[in-house]
């Protein structure tokens, strides 16, 4: 049987984490919608390279994007794309390291708030997966 304040806390992690799951997948899907729609703009232009005929106006994209020009989204495709791997095994990192700082020290409420740790260790593993995802294959 388990008692109430593990169940509050086994019921907290997965609240938390269950939340930020489903907003990593729905940001997932965007990104992969709003790439299409570039990925189509592109082969519309290189058509009309192919045919001689004059290049279509770049089109701003919708709301969704927060009305971003077509060229403010080029630049920020264009910075480095492995962020996400380099940013996610820092917080992997820190996250262990926090959580065996914890778990070792001899104080009584750090033996009892050594998992929370594990925040920053899933982040990283939430950014490692968002590089596995996005990267060019």
């Amino acid at each position: 049987m388990i008692d109430p304040q593990q169940f509050y806390m086994i019921f907290s992690l997965f609240w938390i984490f269950g939340w930020m799951t489903i907003f990593i997948v729905i940001w997932q899907l965007r990104a992969r919608a709003r790439q299409k729609k570039l990925e189509l703009i592109h082969q519309e232009r290189m058509l009309a390279m192919e045919k001689g005929i004059p290049l279509p106006e770049l089109p701003e994209l919708p709301q969704e994007t927060g009305g971003a020009s077509f060229k403010e989204m080029w630049r920020a495709q264009a910075t480095n794309p492995k962020w996400a791997l380099g940013v996610g095994a820092i917080f992997i990192c820190l996250g262990f390291g926090i959580s065996l700082a914890l778990f070792l020290s001899g104080d009584d409420y750090h033996q009892q708030v050594w998992p929370f740790g594990f925040i920053s260790v899933f982040l990283g593993f939430g950014l490692c997966l968002h590089y596995a995802l996005t990267r060019k294959a």
